[in-house]
């Protein structure tokens, strides 16, 4: 059996979305899992979308993970409320609560892998992915990762609570200009021209407000020590 990535997720207070913007959120996790089966996984993930507001996919490139996991979570921040938004003015000014985000653990290993229902699936990546989320609520953290190889979980852990600090003070304006250039890899020329927005107006939103270097730099080490394990 080869090493696969398990993702187990659930949106983070999701009793708090307002009835008139929780279909939208879940139909476009929905958009957002396609999205990264396009571009990114050749179309060999599986993703699905159980008890309303919680999730699990299945990676046969476990080195794209992390990636996957920050980009679901850039999407998730892009919503504000649909009521009470008159007259406010959008910022990227650094917040610490998002309208709607995710809780996301990661398990690295071998897999007996369901194609017909993801949910029944067995195998070490899963039981990972499920240990490793039951410690999130507990910890009151929104990104955690356990793979079989204890050197690799202890510089992962300790890297996933910077990034998770990061990530949880993106504004939505930031998500969305994260979101695009993770997803799409395109450069901020690009995504200025995508956003309708200047081409500095890109840069602080990606680097100064969105740490696009120290992110991007945590993803390529990730990638670096799972193609290495596995």
């Amino acid at each position: 059996m080869g090493i696969d990535a398990v993702i187990t997720g659930d949106l983070v207070k999701s009793r708090k979305i307002k009835d008139a913007d929780i279909e939208k959120v879940i139909n476009s996790l929905k958009d957002t899992f396609d999205e990264i089966n396009r571009q990114l996984l050749d179309g060999k993930g599986t993703f699905e979308i159980f008890r309303g507001d919680s999730f699990q996919g299945h990676l046969p490139q476990p080195e794209l993970a992390m990636l996957v996991a920050i980009i679901i979570r850039a999407r998730l921040r892009t919503y504000e409320p649909s009521i009470g938004l008159a007259g406010r003015i959008k910022t990227d000014k650094p917040i610490l609560r998002a309208y709607s985000d995710a809780r996301i653990a990661i398990g690295v290993g071998t897999t007996r892998y369901n194609a017909d229902k993801i949910t029944e699936s067995q195998g070490e990546a899963f039981l990972k992915s499920g240990n490793s989320f039951d410690t999130l609520s507990k910890e009151n953290e929104r990104l955690a990762i356990m793979t079989p190889w204890e050197n690799i979980n202890y510089e992962l852990t300790v890297s996933c609570k910077l990034a998770d600090a990061l990530i949880s003070k993106w504004t939505a304006s930031t998500a969305e200009a994260m979101y695009h250039y993770l997803l799409y890899d395109i450069n901020q020329k690009e995504l200025a021209s995508r956003l309708a927005i200047t081409q500095p107006g890109v840069h602080k939103r990606l680097v100064i407000y969105g740490n696009i270097n120290s992110i991007q730099a945590f993803i390529n080490r990730y990638q670096e020590l799972i193609i290495k394990a596995k």
